[in-house]
């Protein structure tokens, strides 16, 4: 966990590459858009730390991870920052990408620091190797889902699995385009299509309707 602390700070940090803008998220927010696409949304207190001191060495990973991924660019869209408090708006082709970057740096320290964001289907999920065995409530009803058997019977819903260590256990906001349909425990519904998830002692799931 110490080395998660020392590493994405890095990674947060060098975001700020660009100018102002204005952004409404009040907490680090990942929003899947309609083409698939994330937009991430980060607010982080950096109190006294300096951004300039990072800002070449983030272009270079930045720009070393987009020539070693060619199915589309990560992309810094705005910046703003106010009494210390810094709100980045970041874009990505999909998921994996998102993925990808977010861990970039922790994977050099220890490929088992990664901390996964993942969204696609059930029966993908299954193939990649996530764990299924979880037990997953109904957002709307009492029903529960418990275990592999009864996740792949809806092997063509999507799902997100999410470690929140990518966050160091900070609350992050997921904005959906679907309604989720089942969801493990330490995942808050705050809207009909946003969820709030907070600490990082289990992954969190989301199964859409």
């Amino acid at each position: 966990m110490e080395k998660w602390k020392k590493v994405l700070p890095l990674a947060v940090m060098g975001f700020l590459l660009t100018g102002c803008g204005t952004t409404t998220a009040e907490v680090t927010t990942i929003a899947i858009l309609k083409d698939g696409t994330i937009e991430h949304t980060l607010v982080e207190d950096f109190g006294e730390e300096s951004v300039d001191a990072l800002q070449s060495m983030m272009l270079e990973k930045t720009a070393a991870y987009n020539k070693n991924n060619a199915d589309g660019e990560i992309a810094v869209k705005t910046v703003e920052e106010e009494d210390g408090i810094v709100k980045v708006v970041m874009s990505y082709p999909d998921a994996a990408a998102f993925d990808g970057f977010m861990n970039m740096d922790v994977v050099e320290v220890d490929p088992a620091l990664r901390a996964p964001f993942f969204y696609g289907t059930v029966e993908e999920a299954f193939m990649e190797g996530y764990d299924l065995e979880i037990t997953l409530q109904g957002v709307e009803s009492e029903e529960v889902l418990q275990g592999k058997n009864d996740l792949l019977a809806k092997g063509e819903k999507k799902i997100i699995i999410y470690d929140n260590e990518m966050n160091l256990g900070a609350p992050v906001q997921i904005s959906l385009q679907e309604k989720p349909a089942y969801v493990s425990d330490n995942v808050t519904m705050t809207g009909k299509k946003l969820v709030e998830i907070s600490g990082e002692d289990e992954m969190a799931y989301i199964l859409m309707e």
